[in-house]
């Protein structure tokens, strides 16, 4: 019988080889080249492949090292976070990028605790700014700022 002395570090690293297989599943679609002359694929790949290692070492430490238990879930928390990545998805086509951006943030930082309205806010503006400037104007992201 294999004992877990991290549960935490063993979910971790299960969820780390679940994404990689993801990850390596969806980059299979793709074109991979070679090296010397990269496809669309082989980024992701090798990117999932690395996630996959990680993981492993993970799951492994948590195999055979002590560690803290499993913390009792904060469901609401978990559920504002998913709700912010669905909401992106919904909100950047119609809304634009800025509305994504800040509602999404919004929804992350509603699930923290301790919940500090100013500090928040500060932070969201900030996020919404960051974003702008790194993806829409310094990556050139095809994306609508404003609807």
């Amino acid at each position: 019988m294999i004992r877990l002395r991290s549960p935490k570090n063993v979910l971790a690293g299960l969820l780390f080889l679940l994404f990689a297989g993801v990850l390596t599943w969806q980059s299979g679609k793709l074109e991979l080249g070679t090296a010397g002359r990269m496809g669309p694929g082989y980024f992701p790949l090798l990117l999932a492949q690395l996630l996959g290692l990680l993981g492993l070492g993970v799951l492994v430490s948590g195999l055979r090292h002590e560690g803290t238990p499993l913390p009792r879930g904060d469901l609401l928390g978990l559920a504002l976070v998913t709700a912010a990545i669905v909401a992106f998805g919904l909100v950047l086509q119609r809304f634009g990028f800025i509305a994504a951006v800040l509602v999404s943030s919004a929804l992350c930082v509603a699930a923290s605790r301790p919940f500090k309205p100013l500090a928040s806010a500060i932070f969201i503006l900030g996020l919404v700014a960051f974003c702008t400037v790194v993806f829409v104007w310094g990556l050139k992201m095809p994306v609508q700022l404003l609807p």
